[in-house]
């Protein structure tokens, strides 16, 4: 018994480590946002020649229970996002978002989507 606890005791304290350091750095809360007008856009070269446009936003986002945040996002890409349409915002504190996807309305929290709608 001593010894199965000497070899389980160790790999629970490394996966709870594990679990841990992976949601402080890449775990996030949803939130919820609708596509505005870019605030700023610019537009460079890469290093090899390519020419880039960048679309950046400062958008107004809520959670499920309705808490608001106010987040910086920017997409480098041929065209800006498509206006009104909803975003789901993954939110690391640390690291602001870390990811996004367009949903559907009908997806969109009833809270959140209260809030969105009272911005227009």
């Amino acid at each position: 018994m001593k010894k199965f606890l000497s070899f389980l005791l160790p790999f629970v304290l490394l996966t709870v480590g594990v679990w841990f350091g992976y949601n402080y750095y890449f775990g996030g809360k949803d939130y919820y946002t609708r596509v505005g007008t870019p605030t700023e856009v610019t537009t460079g070269k890469f290093d090899n020649g390519d020419k880039y446009t960048q679309y950046n936003y400062t958008q107004t986002a809520y959670s499920k229970q309705g808490e608001k945040t106010v987040q910086k996002t920017y997409e480098i890409r041929n065209k800006p996002l498509r206006i009104n349409a909803y975003l789901k915002l993954k939110v690391n504190p640390r690291k602001g978002v870390l990811s996004w996807e367009e949903v559907p309305e009908k997806e969109v929290p009833e809270k959140a989507l209260e809030k969105l709608a009272a911005l227009n």
